[in-house]
């Protein structure tokens, strides 16, 4: 894995690159740091440049200023650190708060985004009480079925300023639709969510009024796809980037 500091505008952004090949980038769920990924990463870097990074305010990226704590300045940087590395076009792949994140990055630089994944995806805000009930009935199921959660890795929601994490997760109250950017993107998109999800209704909405999308429901899966079952959320990934 190589470390790098990125300028941004007013922030050094905190970014991990792994792997050779068709780059990847990732964006980290609410609250989570690039440690997020770190039970997936052998995977898709055996096949991929794997790019991630921690949002402006988050992690160990540096704090910016309030006004900066929105869906379309982290879209912006995300096309800063690709400038950086030299990509013209990447895959896209973000998890829940992150997908937001990335679906917004496609709508406004649709010609840099070849494909589109946006996984444990909700157009609406998160219930998050339904979301720790569905977990729960989801770690239950995959109990019965003889399976074992892998244990979440260190330093997952370690920040370097937890107030200005707060706000960085703000920025989801200036949306609370997210629809007119769903209809905006034109890559083609996978959106995988979990079957104990709640965010799966608002996954099959948002299939229906996207025409490049497709949808894959996770069985034994609840929020925090990646986390708590990551094997079968990488094997759907990664046939969509193939195919």
């Amino acid at each position: 894995m190589t470390t790098l500091r990125i300028a941004v505008d007013d922030v050094q952004l905190n970014v991990e690159v792994d792997g050779e090949g068709p780059a990847l980038v990732l964006v980290n769920g609410a609250a989570c740091t690039t440690r997020q990924w770190d039970g997936a990463i052998e995977r898709l870097a055996a096949e991929r440049t794997v790019v991630r990074h921690d949002v402006r305010g988050t992690g160990s990226s540096s704090p910016g200023p309030l006004s900066g704590y929105t869906f379309e300045r982290y879209a912006r940087d995300i096309v800063a650190i690709a400038d950086h590395l030299g990509l013209e076009v990447f895959d896209l792949w973000g998890m829940a708060w992150g997908a937001r994140v990335a679906l917004v990055t496609a709508a406004q630089h649709a010609d840099r985004v070849r494909r589109l994944v946006l996984s444990d995806f909700s157009i609406d805000p998160a219930d998050l009480d339904a979301q720790k009930r569905g977990g729960a009935d989801a770690k239950a199921a995959r109990a019965a079925a003889g399976l074992v959660d892998p244990p979440i890795p260190p330093g997952v929601r370690e920040h370097l300023d937890p107030d200005a994490m707060q706000a960085a997760m703000a920025a989801t109250l200036l949306h609370s639709d997210l629809l007119p950017f769903v209809e905006q993107v034109t890559a083609p998109t996978l959106i995988a969510t979990g079957e104990y999800d709640p965010n799966l209704v608002s996954s099959r909405r948002a299939v229906s009024s996207l025409a490049t999308a497709q949808l894959v429901e996770l069985e034994l899966t609840g929020h925090g796809s990646v986390l708590f079952r990551p094997d079968p959320v990488i094997d759907a990934v990664l046939a969509f980037l193939d195919e």
